[in-house]
């Protein structure tokens, strides 16, 4: 199986653990594939660098370019083509979408309700990361 998680699902993973983090454990138990692309690893990275996570990773003894450096070890890059989805509530939803196509991903596992709303999109299932781990692998996560 393969799957897309949007930036809101590193972020959780890297810094708090929990039910976004068993999705993590899962690529590296090799039961699952991550697909990401560079606009969405720079968007991450941009994330990284805010104000207001700096100081959790800084917890963690990481730097925005080692938390990157964790995520690029546990993804498989694809090269994206521009997408314009007008549904989408959020512009900067269409990276993620275009990751998914590129990626041939089963699923997107977001927290954004922007991108939720959708529950589908090209035959590509979005949902959250609870919901994944339910629905595909029998656990309701910590």
């Amino acid at each position: 199986m393969k799957v897309v998680l949007d930036t809101n699902i590193w972020v959780s993973a890297i810094i708090w653990g929990g039910i976004p983090d068993e999705i993590i454990i899962l690529q590296q138990r090799n039961l699952l594939t991550i697909g990401m692309s560079e606009k969405l690893l720079n968007e991450l990275e941009r994330t990284f660098n805010k104000k207001k996570i700096q100081p959790k990773l800084e917890v963690l003894n990481l730097t925005s370019s080692s938390a990157i450096s964790l995520v690029k070890e546990s993804v498989v890059l694809y090269p994206i083509e521009e997408l314009f989805v007008p549904e989408l509530r959020d512009p900067d939803d269409n990276i993620v979408l275009a990751t998914a196509i590129a990626a041939k991903a089963n699923v997107i596992i977001t927290g954004d309700q922007d991108l939720l709303v959708l529950e589908e999109y090209q035959e590509i299932k979005i949902m959250t990361a609870k919901d994944f781990l339910q629905q595909h692998f029998g656990n309701e996560g910590n």
